[in-house]
């Protein structure tokens, strides 16, 4: 065992991005990619320059050498101090945070090897990875449960289209998202940052009070959020595509360091929504309301003593917003209507909608970072899992398929990027 690592994560901040980085993935999704940590992807100036700009207080870990096995705690607390000792600095870690120290104690080793062997006796140190021990396997820099996960590797586009020709969606309907860090959890924007999730309602009112005159064309709560997710807002839309061409190019645009994902989406009919669908109307309404409402609407509908009728008289306010665009809306919802996600077809009157043939999920009030994952196709109960590498050769195969920044994304500024950076190589 590596005992200096005792000391080291006796500290609630140390111990808190492991979870993140580790734990939480592994439990939501079945395994987790330490390639990065373990082959020391990530120059040390890049990772300090990201913190600087990020003005994050563990830039100090990056402006020295890294320290060694026998003083990493000292330099810590040298560097650190005891601020990190609190459960309330632990509780406000961002994921660049916890990336950042999980990847300094990392580079305590000397190598490859024996950052391996420390990932793997790591579970040790993390209660709920040390009940599956024994399920989870190591490949390539990834480690997953084998009882809960079929992982594939991709490297190319006629290997994707193989891949694909084998599939069993038993008769569902295939939709596609791709991460370009593997490690991203399958979360719609503002549900990954507590203060953000908090906000929802403050966001959507001010911009549409700033910018009025963008959201004219739009005659719904759905349309606006969709002009709201164009235009980087985070929402409860998660964008996916029916182009699995178009996911494979947003898996490896960008992080070179680490593994992509292909992330396969199997979806039911039934959980099929189209614009004019009450439900979607139902929970796209639910961004007007300040949080502590939600949480109250939730509480609701959670609650099994609490009936039908008084169901309805508690979301009452829900019910009037979705009567406001839609006058003939029967005055009665039920407790799944806003507890469940949904895949929603949005109208085709955004440019960038039509070149990626995007969807969306929407999602409901009690959406987490496990939700979701009901979504992911599967094989005899195991998630199937495709991770992407080779990122730069198949971005080069996508272009000749027309698939790049220029044609996905249509606007003037994303196309002149395109063409600039065509041209200077």
């Amino acid at each position: 065992m590596f005992f200096f690592f005792d000391t080291l994560y006796e500290d609630s901040t140390i111990r808190k991005a492991f979870q993140m980085i580790c734990a939480d993935k592994m439990l939501s999704d079945g395994y987790f990619d330490m390639s990065m940590y373990i082959f020391g992807r990530i120059k040390k100036s890049d990772m300090h320059s990201l913190l600087i700009s990020k003005k994050s207080n563990y830039a100090k870990l990056y402006e020295s050498s890294y320290p060694q096995h026998h003083n990493a705690f000292d330099v810590w607390r040298q560097k650190i101090g005891d601020i990190s000792y609190s459960s309330e600095v632990a509780d406000e870690l961002s994921q660049a945070d916890a990336v950042a120290i999980v990847y300094w104690v990392y580079r305590t080793f000397k190598n490859a090897e024996e950052r391996v062997l420390f990932t793997k006796e790591l579970f040790g140190y993390i209660k709920d990875l040390s009940n599956i021990l024994h399920d989870i396997c190591f490949s390539r820099g990834v480690f997953f449960n084998k009882r809960k996960v079929e992982l594939h590797f991709l490297s190319s586009v006629s290997g994707l289209n193989k891949f694909l020709s084998g599939l069993n969606a038993a008769g569902k309907c295939l939709f596609y998202r791709g991460h370009a860090d593997s490690n991203y959890l399958l979360q719609a924007s503002i549900m990954r940052t507590p203060a953000l999730r908090k906000s929802e309602s403050k966001m959507y009112h001010e911009l549409l009070i700033n910018c009025p005159s963008d959201f004219e064309k739009c005659a719904s709560h759905l349309e606006k959020l969709v002009e709201m997710q164009h235009y980087g807002l985070p929402t409860r839309l998660l964008d996916i595509t029916r182009n699995p061409l178009v996911a494979l190019y947003f898996a490896c645009c960008s992080h070179p360091e680490s593994f992509g994902e292909l992330v396969l989406i199997s979806v039911d009919n039934n959980l099929i929504k189209y614009p004019q669908s009450d439900t979607a109307s139902i929970l796209a309404s639910l961004a007007v309301f300040p949080f502590e409402k939600q949480h109250e609407f939730l509480s609701s509908a959670l609650d099994p003593s609490i009936g039908k009728a008084k169901f309805n008289q508690q979301v009452s306010r829900l019910i009037h917003e979705v009567r406001l665009e839609k006058p003939a809306f029967q005055a009665e919802i039920e407790k799944g209507d806003i507890l469940n996600n949904y895949v929603v077809f949005a109208l085709k009157n955004n440019s960038r909608i039509v070149k990626q043939d995007g969807a969306f999920i929407l999602c409901g009030l009690q959406n987490n970072h496990h939700s979701l994952n009901e979504f992911r196709l599967s094989n005899k109960s195991k998630k199937i899992i495709v991770l992407v590498d080779k990122k730069a050769a198949i971005l080069k195969q996508l272009d000749m398929f027309s698939i790049n920044r220029a044609s996905l994304f249509p606007e003037i500024e994303c196309v002149s990027e395109y063409i600039v950076e065509k041209y200077s190589k």
